[in-house]
């Protein structure tokens, strides 16, 4: 699989348009998959892409993880419909429809597809599973993270969403998942006592999270981590020192336009 980074920053990273981004700013979270599949549409996900020298035209599938404006903007999502060669497949939980505010006219341009927790599809050459994730965004709604599986490969998308829900957990012991790679939200890092701590992972829980699953099989020892989502200002996960003990723990940090095949 090859991974471009499209926005790797939190909820605080910067909602202007692509063109008044400055060097070392971090963009809304949003990444390609084999350059046919995108997940999240954030405000920049788009125009970064065309800039980075990406063909938006062959995007086939876009996966939404939660309707929150730094994961899911609905001009972003037309933008990749109007480049497309044909119909672009709309991936969303059941319970995110009625957040994302879509008209008929854009319905007649997307083909929007609904996931159920636990839900496996195939679609762009992959299998893809929908997990429930532990995040809050519409009073209804349930956010998710993304299994993806293509040839050998395995990848969890896992960002927005701190602690694994118990659920989702289970899921992956009982099916025999073993990940060749996992992004992981970053958000919180050091930042002790926080109150996004209960839909967020800090440097701690990740520590414990990642001996958990290495422990259990699911992350074997030479899988690729990536941590992923990471706080931005006015909490700087860089001045704090963040990204050294993220590196510690073996995960590759992120930053926009990073490139990461496996």
């Amino acid at each position: 699989m090859r991974l471009l980074f499209l926005g790797t920053g939190a909820a605080g990273a910067k909602k202007i348009p692509e063109s008044e981004i400055k060097p070392g700013q971090r963009r809304c979270a949003s990444m390609s998959i084999d350059r046919t599949v995108v997940v999240d549409v954030a405000l920049q996900s788009f125009d970064f892409a065309t800039k980075l020298g990406e063909d938006p035209s062959a995007v086939t599938d876009i996966f939404l993880s939660h309707s929150h404006p730094d994961h899911f903007q609905r001009s972003t999502l037309l933008q990749y419909a109007a480049a497309a060669k044909q119909r672009i497949n709309f991936w969303c939980h059941e319970t995110a429809v009625p957040y994302l505010h879509l008209t008929e006219e854009d319905l007649e341009q997307i083909n929007l597809c609904t996931m159920k927790n636990m839900q496996k599809i195939q679609t762009a050459g992959m299998t893809v599973t929908a997990l429930p994730a532990n995040h809050v965004a519409g009073p209804d709604e349930q956010p998710v993270h993304y299994i993806f599986e293509k040839d050998d490969q395995v990848l969890f998308y896992g960002c927005d969403g701190g602690w694994l829900r118990c659920d989702t957990w289970q899921y992956m012991r009982k099916n025999g998942i073993v990940f060749t790679a996992m992004i992981l939200d970053s958000t919180v890092g050091e930042l002790p006592g926080n109150f996004r701590i209960g839909e967020h992972n800090t440097i701690p829980m990740l520590r414990l999270l990642v001996a958990a699953m290495r422990e259990s099989g699911v992350l074997p020892p030479k899988a690729t981590l990536i941590a992923n989502h990471i706080g931005v200002p006015p909490y700087d996960a860089l001045k704090k020192g963040d990204y050294g003990l993220l590196t510690e723990l073996g995960m590759t940090v992120t930053h926009d336009g990073l490139v990461i095949e496996f």
